[in-house]
């Protein structure tokens, strides 16, 4: 059986930390707050195996990412109006980086990982890393023009946007991450049933209206995100 209160622990500990990460990572706060939701409900759909990994944030930090750039990715740089300039600095010289670049340097003063795990993370050796690493320090340092041993505070002051996120409560995400198990173990025995070509046949009315149930359950979640 899944342990809620050991994920609710891992939501509240973790999910300021992943939004900064995607912030600074994209520049776009709505991309970044909607990435770091789904990556939680992914968490709970697969929390047996999360739980098994000795580390739910590395598990999860991934996928949050990679949602947060995919949404990003069809807007150009995000500026925000009325953002505190050196906030906006901060983030133009961010944007001014391969994404490869951000990534290195997010995973190592906002991540706080080793550099094996760097390496790995970003599909690197270590020997590669590091200097993937020494380069996006000194590249942004050049950009933001400011000293390098300045890189981690200038980052970690973007958390003065994300902190001001509201989230919604543990159980609503908890709820998703069901609803979005059952969607997809009724999609699968649905495909499986497809592959022999008699789908259309042994579909029940009975199944047909638990499918637009569960569609209905997953846009009310939606929307109290």
């Amino acid at each position: 059986m899944k342990d809620p209160e050991e994920f609710d622990a891992f939501y509240k500990d973790a999910r300021a930390r992943l939004l900064l990460q995607a912030y600074a990572l994209t520049g776009d706060l709505p991309a970044a707050r909607s990435s770091v939701r789904d990556g939680f409900v992914l968490a709970w759909h697969h929390w047996r195996k999360v739980a098994r990994t000795g580390s739910a944030e590395a598990w999860v930090r991934p996928h949050v990412w990679q949602h947060a750039h995919r949404r990003h990715t069809a807007r150009v740089w995000h500026r925000e109006k009325g953002l505190d300039p050196e906030l906006h600095a901060t983030l133009e010289a961010l944007g001014q980086l391969s994404t490869t670049q951000r990534r290195v340097l997010l995973l190592a003063h906002l991540a706080s990982t080793s550099m094996p795990d760097l390496a790995r993370e970003v599909g690197m050796t270590d020997e590669a890393a590091a200097r993937a690493l020494q380069h996006a320090t000194a590249q942004f340092s050049l950009h933001r023009a400011a000293p390098s041993t300045q890189t981690a505070l200038l980052l970690r002051r973007l958390s003065s946007v994300t902190d001001e996120v509201r989230w919604p409560r543990a159980s609503i995400v908890r709820r998703a991450g069901t609803t979005r198990r059952r969607t997809h173990t009724l999609v699968g025995a649905v495909a499986a049933v497809a592959a022999v070509g008699v789908a259309g046949a042994l579909l029940t009315e009975a199944e047909r209206e638990r499918v637009k149930q569960i569609n209905s359950e997953l846009s009310e979640i939606t929307t109290e995100f």
